[in-house]
């Protein structure tokens, strides 16, 4: 639905341009039929492009920023790049309530409002999918209301609050083959880029001062839609994709959408390594090696933040390293 209101205002803003053109100058429109039927690429370079930039740069908005969370037996913790956004303690929690959250007229998600003894916490929880909505029940805060109620009927002993266990979504990279088909419109684009502003250089080194004004429209229109809509599909390829990992007593499970895509149990765990992993030359995060007693798992996990590269300690895999220490082992 999103795309379709933003194709439809977008059309509305061509549509005033184009008006506006034809007022000031009756052949504009024939002219620019003609261009079509001459190279239909035009219409790719002056609809498709930078309609395509605005949807992305639209996506950007509503989708937030992406945080972590973790929960064990006693607090809730969301941070972001190592600082916490929200912290609590289920003893000093009341409520959980939630209220739909838009963006202009689109639904972008929920506020969350998390009563306190003392005061109220509120946090914007951004929807992960627009195609298929989640249901509260389904939300990380339900951890909160379920201590909130176990709590209130004394289900929850004292010596099973000491108990971790840990939840929430990190980043995984795309196969090789993936990232290659994903790089074909970046490589095509980028050709484009450059013969483009081979282009409209030659043509200001050719015309003089008199194209400059014609150089700057050709570069507002040919160059920066498709240069943003170039960055953004790029740092779409390398941010990967979501997973969700999991961690009881027993076992480190990560999983993508239903499907379990590793499980390492701690009592096999051996050693967990990182390596540097780049993408082409960008340094895109930790390719992790995690030795068992019955083989070796690799995972290549997109940090979050530069900052993830060199110091190791708020690494989800960090929860298998401190088990096996505790059973003596990594």
């Amino acid at each position: 639905m999103i795309p379709v209101v933003i194709l439809v205002l977008y059309l509305l803003f061509c549509a005033v341009i184009i008006v506006g053109a034809q007022i000031s100058d009756p052949a504009y429109i024939g002219n620019l039929l003609m261009s079509l039927v001459v190279d239909p690429t035009n219409l790719i370079v002056m609809l498709f492009l930078p309609f395509a930039a605005l949807i992305v740069l639209v996506n950007v908005i509503l989708n937030g920023y992406a945080c972590r969370y973790r929960a064990n037996n006693l607090e809730f913790l969301i941070y972001r790049k190592g600082k916490a956004v929200l912290n609590l303690l289920y003893k000093d929690a009341v409520s959980v309530e939630y209220k739909p959250m838009k963006f202009l007229w689109f639904n972008q998600g929920f506020h969350v409002i998390i009563k306190m003894k003392k005061y109220t916490l509120d946090f914007d929880y951004v929807e992960t999918s627009f195609r298929q909505r989640q249901h509260p029940e389904n939300f990380p805060f339900e951890i909160i209301k379920k201590k909130i109620e176990e709590l209130n009927h004394g289900k929850i002993p004292a010596a099973e609050q000491r108990e971790l266990t840990a939840q929430g979504t990190m980043r995984c990279a795309y196969q090789k083959k993936t990232a290659v088909l994903l790089m074909i419109p970046v490589v095509i684009l980028a050709v484009y880029l450059l013969v483009m502003t081979y282009l409209i250089i030659d043509s200001v080194i050719r015309g003089g001062a008199n194209y400059f004004g014609l150089a700057f429209m050709w570069t507002l229109i040919y160059i920066l839609p498709e240069a943003v809509f170039e960055i953004l599909l790029f740092k779409y390829i390398i941010r990967g994709y979501d997973c969700r990992y999991k961690a009881n007593e027993t076992e480190f499970t990560v999983s993508r959408k239903s499907d379990i895509i590793m499980r390492v149990l701690f009592k096999d765990a051996i050693s967990v390594e990182y390596k540097p992993m780049k993408f082409l030359w960008v340094e895109q995060g930790l390719h992790v090696i995690i030795k068992t007693t019955n083989g070796t798992y690799n995972f290549d996990y997109v940090v979050p933040s530069r900052r993830f590269l060199h110091e190791h300690g708020d690494l989800p895999f960090e929860i298998i390293r401190n088990k096996g220490q505790t059973d003596g082992k990594t």
